[in-house]
């Protein structure tokens, strides 16, 4: 799976936004990190982040909607994960460099900064 962080795809949004040669020739722009990872890496990312053993189990639709539905997040994370699962979400470009002249935040800090904001929160 690729993903972005919201404050990246702000940053590119913006600045499609306000410089036309960007967006004059109807351009169409995947925003995503510099690597897409699977459940596995995602894993080891977050146990390397966090100090606790994190896995993955493969589960239902219906399951992965029942783990998260307690956080409020079941009925909105289903869809991705069900998308993730069809390998519709592991594409990988450069559109946000070319759009904003650096790379995006990769995944393992994106993880560490939020991780250690909740420990302080």
């Amino acid at each position: 799976m690729s993903f972005i962080t919201r404050d990246d795809s702000a940053e590119a949004i913006a600045n499609v936004a306000v410089k036309p040669y960007l967006r004059d020739h109807r351009q169409v722009y995947l925003l995503t990190q510099k690597q897409n990872y699977n459940m596995i890496e995602l894993g080891r990312i977050m146990t390397e982040t966090t100090g606790q053993e994190i896995g993955y189990a493969l589960v239902s639709l219906s399951e992965f909607a029942d783990i998260y539905r307690a956080e409020g997040d079941g009925d909105e994370l289903a869809p991705m994960y069900h998308a993730a699962a069809m390998e519709l979400m592991d594409a990988v470009t450069d559109d946000f460099q070319h759009i904003t002249g650096h790379e995006p935040m990769p995944m393992d800090q994106f993880l560490r900064q939020n991780y250690q904001r909740r420990l302080v929160a």
